[in-house]
């Protein structure tokens, strides 16, 4: 399994894409070059134990990462940071489109272990709770494909392929939503206890599957983006507006949540997922 490893790098700054984790405290930065950067910019929540930051080193450092794979350095185009307090997850997308996941995957929101599914019939990677290391996730490729066949014949020039297979990422709480690049089906996994997951039932926790909820189930009606926050999931239309939730997402009830969405429309907007008009 190819692994991230840490090192070095001259790689010129500033920043061209960025995920601050809005309460677990850590950031994740991406340069010009696809190198990766991470630190924990609240160390009241936020100290590393659980791996969010995929390397080792002092955590309120802003250190540097690369994405190692079987063929070589790997760049990294797009960074998602989710969690609570007390966990913190981390995933990337690197231009070749796969999909990268470190960090607390104690209710499987990692979704790196086997998918029989269900507490029960779940095998954690290396019988671990937790990657301090980022792991590629074969699988939820081969998922996505399964379900459209279509995506196999995504394109494979140009320099940046990140979208080819995975449109836009979204981490929650303590679970992970992923939208397909076809805009239809959307992937959830980790824990669904609240119905965050928008599975048939709510399982305690999941192992990658379709949310039937989230996924569109209207010919023509295209998703732009997901967003996740706490034990909520939403999934956004062309022009930034609610189309579908799941789990716990009343605004008055979930504290923290108008500016969870606030901050999805502005990541959605400047990675040109919905209209750059579209008001929050």
């Amino acid at each position: 399994m190819p692994s991230i490893t840490t090192t070095a790098t001259t790689s010129l700054l500033p920043f061209v894409h960025t995920s601050k984790a809005q309460e677990a405290g850590h950031t994740l930065h991406i340069t010009s070059e696809g190198i990766v950067y991470s630190h924990c910019h609240n160390s009241k929540v936020c100290d590393n134990e659980l791996g969010q930051l995929g390397r080792t080193g002092n955590p309120n450092v802003m250190l540097p990462i690369i994405l190692s794979s079987s063929i070589g350095d790997v760049r990294a185009a797009r960074a998602y940071t989710g969690g609570f307090p007390s966990s913190g997850h981390s995933a990337i997308l690197d231009t070749h489109g796969n999909i990268w996941l470190t960090g607390c995957d104690r209710w499987q929101q990692l979704g790196l272990g086997s998918f029989s599914g269900g507490s029960t019939g779940y095998t954690w990677k290396d019988g671990r709770l937790w990657q301090d290391v980022f792991q590629r996730n074969e699988y939820l490729i081969d998922l996505l494909k399964r379900l459209d066949p279509s995506l196999d014949n995504a394109t494979t020039t140009g320099s940046d392929m990140s979208k080819r297979w995975v449109r836009d990422v979204a981490l929650g709480g303590d679970h992970t939503i992923i939208l397909s690049s076809n805009r239809r089906d959307v992937i959830s996994f980790g824990k669904g206890g609240e119905g965050q997951l928008g599975l048939s039932s709510k399982p305690w926790v999941s192992s990658p599957a379709k949310s039937k909820q989230l996924s569109s189930s209207k010919f023509g009606v295209d998703i732009a983006a997901v967003c996740a926050f706490r034990n909520c999931s939403m999934t956004l239309n062309d022009s930034g507006g609610i189309e579908k939730k799941a789990g716990k997402c009343s605004m008055d009830a979930v504290k923290g949540l108008k500016r969870a969405l606030d901050l999805c429309l502005k990541r959605a907007r400047e990675d040109g997922l919905i209209d750059k008009s579209a008001i929050s």
